[in-house]
């Protein structure tokens, strides 16, 4: 029987007990129901101020079983968030990770959104995002769900047998709103204008919310609508995101220089439209029936426009590279490309959440809950397209440091005379019909590239689940509690994208067409140029209308290239993956004192994973210009499917030691399973293959490799260099850099305990102290630079079907990136929380909000990976937050800070054999310890400022990130950098809020 087909027998024996169970019902059970229900329930929704909203979350977290913290409805609006995931960030624990100026994901107690789980009303939503454009995480993008449209927001920090348990750092629970419990008619507006100083547009938002009761208070029907339009304007200077810098030495140079592979400059102007809907239905015909059907739509779309500027040093030959001056981190070559893009893109992500379910108390004490929902997010994105100009063989300066990477033209005149008068070789890119020296427009650059793209990602969870509850009056049982889930999750990902150089393809391409033949050999002074308003661009570029037109004139050359669509990135992200899971438990609590008691129980869980994929290899050099056929080659993977299981157990003891004071201690085990980009099937060669031909016919010397077949012809007649010659004699290198996916990873486990006191002074002081500590065993970590046998990967790649060259099938790579387990990670921490209300003398109204978390981690990754032991990536030591502020009834007014130290983005290979060997060296050029990127400390600044007209009407004013906090990513660096290096640095300004809530 299929997990759908289970799904549905589930329901209808569900179904068809319903009325037995509402026979059996009797009082005693319906008093257990009261307590439950406290559980968490808030119904004090419409808080006044600061200090209710406080004390609203703060009895919700009181009444929990586990460790959590909660912020309530209104809440979210009082900190000026956006999304559920900035508004998040406020929390102990928690830091935000951004993305093109907005919150998206958080990471939870030194754990990145992979590691958290992310449900509404307890069960998990299908999520079509992941981060960049083609990043597969498991993190749910938090941005789709507007904060205020929410009853409540969860975090649980320890996870109890009857929770899901794919959660090593917690998990997080939205709440819908229950007009039931809300118990009235209610209806609220909330109207926003947002201005973002950078770009220097308004953006509108609108929230529509309210709550209605029929039928002697039986049914209720809620609903919260919210509509937004987003503009954003961010600058953003990075590195090459997959080839490092390179080692450099001069002649009479006593050391090599680190210069950077390439500088790209970017802006990227977008407009998000969100509009999202959340309705519930609920019948409650008796005090031991409640029955529900919900609904939630959230459609998110983005017009999306990028401009680039690219300084390619890397195309640029060692012995290109004529100046260095490693005191002041600069360096001259000749031989480099600048290049300039006009991306084009718009996307919609939508995302339906639909369930259905109920409880039903009956019997002596027992209780049922049970719960059928269907979840499918897609991402559409149909039409993104690109134009690119290029100006070649040119001479330029770089500078690096800790938060700068600059790029700049010189003429060459001008770096010979700072190489000491050297030769600056293959800039013949320069002259009256090349680049022009000192000038914003350059009429001459080539368009050299046409990028066309179509992608649509989906996700759907179908998922059934049920509880079974005995209360006890007597004894030291308070209860007994088992129940299962199951779960079927399909994912699966087609993308088509053409890269092609226009005027190689448009004798066959354009088919005859006049506008086509002209526009593929055009160069940007064809067009209308601007000058970006944007510090970080040194040219100007072709304008919007402009670019269409030239993409429109040159379409068909794309559409009519690839018709079998073979090219690597038609290929190397597609993807289908199926993972059915399936979960049961049981779990009881004990009253162990006469305040304390226990919970304890175990949980199995096990998972089937299947994905396939492909092996891709760029290898458009075999092309020839008429030719409309790609050449780059796309092998199915076989051998991809996986499966794991695992008993979890946990421990959770919950003591009121006194009316004031509170006790919890847990230590309990869970599980995190790989990534969707960790776990889903595919190798790909990064960039174009190099070939090695080891002929010694050919008489070629040391220079035997290259990305150019036609390079490795040497001494061979023309008639013998055949298809034959090329896949017997031309092997792939060593050197290419070979990016692979591990379907066989085994999902994380940990070990998890938790204690924390809470000291609940009066409704005026609130102090909690929070000690956690996490071992987690094979820990996948993403590896750079790898030394890999292809023999050694965990299934075998199919290079016996590339016949067009030799791929050994024990090939040893010396660059490869992919994904392992690990040994161990250790993680601990501290969380404290302090909040406190001044209520007499000069600080009257006055109010503190504050927590702080200490953390430390060490993570084993393996020997073939590091030799010694990292920290967690993605874990901030410190983090701080604290608000101050001062109300009265009518008016409140905060200042918000958030601080959070240095995060571990990524590391570098750095094993003991390359230590040994840069020891012979005498530098590091194995061991890439030096590539691992650092995300810098962060500090911002927010102020809000509400103002009560009358009991209905609200209004507020936020200023966001009000000293421009940047993001700026670093390589660690060493003696050849003169320290750190920058990776990113991104920008997107202040934001300025004005809006008004009206409630009734």
């Amino acid at each position: 029987m299929t997990y759908k087909k289970q799904i549905l027998a589930v329901a209808i024996a569900m179904a068809a007990s319903t009325s037995l169970m509402a026979q059996e019902a009797n009082q005693q059970a319906e008093e257990k129901k009261a307590e439950e229900s406290s559980d968490f329930s808030i119904e004090e929704v419409y808080v006044e101020g600061v200090k209710s909203a406080e004390l609203n979350a703060r009895q919700a977290e009181r009444n929990k079983d586990v460790f959590s913290s909660v912020i309530t409805q209104d809440d979210s609006g009082n900190f000026a968030d956006q999304n559920v995931a900035e508004s998040l960030q406020r929390l102990p624990g928690i830091t935000l990770q951004s993305s093109e100026g907005e919150g998206k994901f958080i990471n939870l107690r030194g754990l990145g959104p992979g590691f958290v789980s992310v449900q509404m009303n307890g069960s998990e939503m299908a999520n079509s995002g992941g981060g960049a454009a083609d990043s597969e995480s498991r993190g749910f993008s938090l941005d789709a769900l507007p904060a205020d449209v929410l009853q409540s927001i969860e975090v649980l920090k320890s996870l109890t047998p009857d929770m899901d348990l794919n959660s090593i750092g917690g998990s997080v629970n939205v709440t819908t709103i229950s007009a039931l419990d809300r118990g009235e008619d209610t209806i609220k507006l909330r109207a926003q204008g947002a201005f973002q100083e950078q770009s220097g547009e308004s953006s509108p938002k609108l929230t529509l919310q309210g709550t209605n009761i029929f039928a002697d208070e039986t049914i209720g029907f809620s609903y919260s609508l919210s509509y937004e339009n987003r503009v954003t304007e961010g600058y953003e200077s990075r590195a090459h995101d997959a080839s490092l810098p390179r080692f450099i030495t001069l002649d009479g140079a006593d050391s090599p220089m680190l210069i950077p592979f390439e500088l790209q400059n970017r802006q990227e102007n977008a407009e998000r439209e969100r509009i999202a809907g959340i309705f519930d239905l609920e019948y409650r015909p008796n005090d031991n029936s409640n029955y529900y059907a919900r609904f939630s739509n959230t459609v998110f779309t983005d017009e999306d426009t990028a401009l680039r500027e690219y300084y390619r040093w890397g195309q640029a030959s060692d012995s290109e590279v004529v100046y260095l001056d490693p005191a002041n981190n600069v360096f001259g070559t000749g031989g480099m490309d600048l290049q300039q893009q006009f991306f084009i893109q718009e996307s919609e992500s939508d995302t339906k959440v639909f369930s259905l379910g109920g409880e039903n108390l009956f019997g002596n004490n027992w209780a049922l809950d049970y719960e059928i929902s269907h979840s499918n997010a897609t991402q559409d994105s149909p039409d993104g397209r690109r134009v690119q100009f290029r100006a070649r063989k040119l001479s330029a300066l770089g500078a690096t440091g800790e938060d700068y990477l600059n790029g700049q033209i010189v003429h060459p005149d001008q770096l010979s005379d700072l190489a000491g008068g050297a030769e600056v070789p293959d800039v013949g890119g320069f002259g009256p019909s090349g680049y022009q020296y000192g000038e914003t427009v350059q009429p001459y650059m080539l368009y050299d590239n046409l990028f066309m793209e179509e992608s649509f990602r989906e996700d759907t969870i179908d998922q059934a689940m049920a509880n079974l509850r005995k209360d006890f009056d007597l004894g030291p049982v308070n209860y007994i509690k088992t129940g299962f889930r199951i779960k079927n999750r399909e994912r699966n990902r087609d993308k088509n994208r053409v890269s092609i150089v226009p005027n190689d393809k448009r004798v066959a391409g354009c088919a005859g067409d006049e506008v086509c033949l002209e526009n593929a050999g055009a160069r940007l002074g064809d067009f209308e140029t601007f000058m970006p308003d944007n510090p970080l661009f040194d040219h100007a570029f072709i304008t919007a209308a402009e670019a269409e037109r030239l993409i429109a004139a040159t379409r068909q050359i794309a559409d009519s290239y690839d018709p079998e669509q073979r090219e690597l990135e038609s290929t190397r992200n597609d993807y289908e993956i199926t993972e059915d899971t399936a979960a049961a438990y049981i779990m009881g609590e004990f009253q162990v004192t006469e305040t304390g008691a226990l919970i304890a129980g175990v949980r199995y869980e096990k998972t089937d994973f299947n994905s396939t994929g492909y092996l891709s290899i760029r290898n458009d050099r075999e092309e020839s210009a008429d030719q409309l056929e790609s050449f780059d080659i796309a092998v199915p993977l076989d051998d991809t499917a996986n499966a794991y299981d695992g008993f979890f157990p946990s421990l959770h003891y919950r003591d009121e030691l006194r009316e004031d004071l509170l006790l919890r201690a847990s230590i309990w085990t869970s599980f995190t399973r790989p990534s969707f980009d960790e776990a889903r099937a595919y190798a790909q060669v990064r960039d174009r293959v190099i070939f090695c031909n080891y002929d010694t016919a050919a008489n070629l010397g040391d220079d035997n490799c290259s990305d150019r077949p036609a390079d490795l012809q040497g001494d061979i007649a023309d008639a013998d260099f055949t298809d034959a010659y090329k896949s017997q004699n031309m092997t792939m290198s060593a050197d290419n850099v070979l990016e692979i996916g591990n379907p066989k990873l085994d999902a994380m486990t940990a070990t998890n305990f938790d204690v924390s006191l809470g000291w609940y002074a009066s409704e005026n002081l609130f102090i909690q102290g929070a000690a956690f500590y996490k071992q987690i065993d094979d820990f996948i970590v993403e590896v750079a630079g790898a030394n890999l046998n292809l023999s050694d990967l965990p299934y075998t790649l199919p290079v016996d079907q590339v016949t067009m060259f030799n791929i050994p099938s024990d090939l040893q790579l010396s660059n490869a990136q992919t994904y392992l387990n690990g040994d161990r990670a250790e993680v601990y921490g501290l969380e404290v929380t302090y909040n406190q209300y001044f209520v007499e003398g000069l600080l009257a109204n006055f109010f503190i909000q504050s927590n702080f978390t200490l953390l430390h981690s060490e993570a084993d990754v393996g020997d073939s990976v590091r030799a010694e032991s990292i920290r967690m990536p993605e874990q901030a030591d410190v983090t701080v937050n604290t608000t101050l502020g001062w109300e009265n009834n009518d008016f409140s007014v905060r200042f918000i800070t958030n601080y959070r130290s240095e995060i571990l983005k990524r590391i570098g290979s750095c094993t003991a054999d390359d230590i040994a060997a840069d020891a012979a060296l005498g530098y590091s050029q194995n061991c890439a310890a030096w590539s691992d990127v650092y995300q810098d400390a962060g500090i911002t600044y927010d102020i809000k400022a509400t103002y009560n007209v009358n009991d209905n009407v609200k209004l507020y004013l936020d200023a966001v990130n009000i000293t421009d906090q940047s993001n700026i990513q670093y390589f660690e660096g060493n003696e050849y950098s003169n320290g750190h290096m920058m990776f990113l640095s991104e920008t997107y300004g202040p934001t300025y809020q004005l809006g008004v809530n009206v409630q009734f």
